[in-house]
């Protein structure tokens, strides 16, 4: 069985219909087998319907003699007698340890068989002559054959007196006197005969029946024994991928899919799991050159705005108002570079941790409060939020909250004291958290943008920012398995919703 997993699936299907034909094919034998021998076992009956009338017509025939003593009528008894003598040969050399088929076929053409039937009957003879009631009926036969041979004997006789010139009716009556008992005899042996042969078809048509039911049900359940293996193998296999393939779409580089076999399916699996080794091979990579490259780019730009503060400070007094103008130009666009790189190195590291932890969301909403606290108090903001659950997540979560309670605090109206209302709904596989404000609202023909890296719907000097902070939160909730969205009304607030799995594996 290990084996055929390892088949391609076209050969598999191959395998299958060869199956399915071989097994139809046989079913098909084995109908014109059944066929073919109830035809034969009626061919048989038929056989004996002639055997028998020829003995009635003949014992006519032989009586017709008797009274009129006329050679024709002995000549059309003699005729007569020739079908069941023919019969007699064929059974004869039936019985022989190596019969000649072709005397055999000669016997029944001469007991008046139909030649496209005898073939048959032979065929039924010797395969189920040692049957129960096919063997009885040879015996009944046999046992007709002997009293045959008693009539044509005393029909000889009758013959024999009446050619001496002068028959004796004393002895042509004692003689005849015995064809009536013999006559009765082979009636009842006929009965017999029809009788015995009537039992065996209905007993070989009842095995024929259940044989033919048997291969039947044999090809159905094969067939469906081999489809479901087949299917179920398929489904196994394509589960695993997708199963895999989901939890890497949703950070988990460790996640494989179990390679079930070698065929196409099984090759995917291993082309799935190649993939994410190299992704796996690229993230590590690529976290060690953001971590790189920030800390080589934040020491020069470090430098940089360290000695514009300082020149500044030292010689703002002796420097021309246009130099003073460039340096704090340039001090700006280094600390916005600095943020840029920092939330740059966010992104990269968001997943990074593996591990998850239980979270008490109105801890955790308490502890950004005041990381945010001189933010919160210059602008007069207000966060309400109760009864946030506990909840199985990755540390990103924090960064979650913090950009959306950031955005905000940032996109508010000037002379409107901030309100954000946090709230969260439970459903039975995940939790649904919504972030409402009161702020200047979203255009809805922006709501896709908004969510791709460095896309910025205001100009840096209205609104500082790097244009990554929901870029971060959507990848954060498709690490934890749910999605983002967000709904506005331009110029009165917005709501962003967001779902995090209840049981998102690690």
């Amino acid at each position: 069985m290990w084996q055929f997993k390892n088949v391609s699936i076209s050969k598999k299907l191959y395998f299958i219909v060869a199956i399915m034909a071989i097994l139809i094919i046989s079913e098909l034998l084995t109908l014109w087998f059944s066929m073919h021998t109830l035809s034969s076992v009626r061919t048989l009956v038929g056989a004996e319907g002639l055997w028998s009338k020829a003995q009635k017509d003949g014992i006519y025939q032989l009586e017709k003699y008797y009274r009129t003593m006329n050679e024709e009528d002995y000549m059309a008894f003699s005729h007569l007698l020739a079908v069941p003598l023919g019969d007699h040969k064929a059974r004869i050399e039936l019985a022989k340890p190596n019969p000649d088929i072709e005397i055999i076929r000669q016997g029944f053409k001469e007991g008046a068989v139909h030649p496209d039937d005898i073939d048959g009957i032979i065929k039924l003879l010797k395969r189920f002559h040692n049957v129960n009631y096919l063997s009885l009926a040879i015996g009944i036969w046999t046992q007709g054959d002997s009293l045959l041979f008693n009539l044509i004997s005393l029909g000889e006789e009758i013959h024999k007196e009446i050619n001496t010139g002068s028959p004796s009716k004393q002895k042509l009556d004692s003689i005849f006197s015995q064809i009536d008992p013999l006559n009765r005899q082979l009636t009842m042996l006929e009965n017999k005969f029809s009788s015995t042969l009537g039992e065996g078809s209905r007993w070989l048509e009842n095995v024929i029946l259940s044989l033919v039911f048997t291969v039947a049900l044999t090809v159905e359940i094969t067939g469906l024994l081999l489809s479901i293996y087949v299917a179920r193998s398929m489904t196994k296999g394509l589960k695993s991928i997708v199963n895999a393939t989901s939890k890497v779409s949703q950070g988990d580089l460790n996640s494989r899919a179990i390679v079930y076999s070698n065929d196409e399916i099984g090759q995917v699996a291993k082309s799935v799991n190649q993939m994410t080794e190299l992704l796996l091979s690229s993230n590590d990579e690529l976290g060690q050159f953001a971590y790189i490259a920030s800390h080589d780019l934040q020491e020069p730009l470090r430098t940089i705005s360290n000695y514009s503060g300082l020149l500044q400070k030292r010689y703002s007094q002796s420097m021309d108002e246009n130099v003073l103008r460039y340096l704090a130009a340039m001090e700006k666009a280094t600390r916005r570079m600095q943020s840029l790189i920092k939330d740059l190195l966010d992104y990269s590291t968001i997943g990074y941790v593996k591990a998850k932890k239980d979270i008490d969301c109105n801890l955790l909403i308490s502890e950004i409060m005041c990381d945010m606290a001189a933010l919160i108090e210059q602008t007069s903001a207000v966060i309400e939020f109760n009864n946030l659950p506990v909840i199985s997540a990755y540390q990103d979560i924090k960064m979650l909250f913090q950009n959306l309670i950031s955005n905000s605090i940032k996109f508010r109206h000037a002379n409107i004291p901030t309100i954000i209302k946090i709230e969260v709904a439970s459903y039975a596989g995940e939790w649904v958290f919504s972030v409402k404000d009161n702020g200047i609202g979203i255009e809805e023909v922006y709501y896709d943008r908004i969510f791709t890296i460095f896309q910025r719907l205001h100009s840096n000097n209205d609104y500082q920012g790097t244009g990554i902070g929901l870029a971060q939160c959507k990848k954060i909730v498709e690490l934890h398995g749910g999605e983002i969205r967000v709904s506005s009304e331009f110029g009165k607030g917005t709501t962003f919703y967001f779902s995090i799995k209840k049981n998102v594996s690690a």
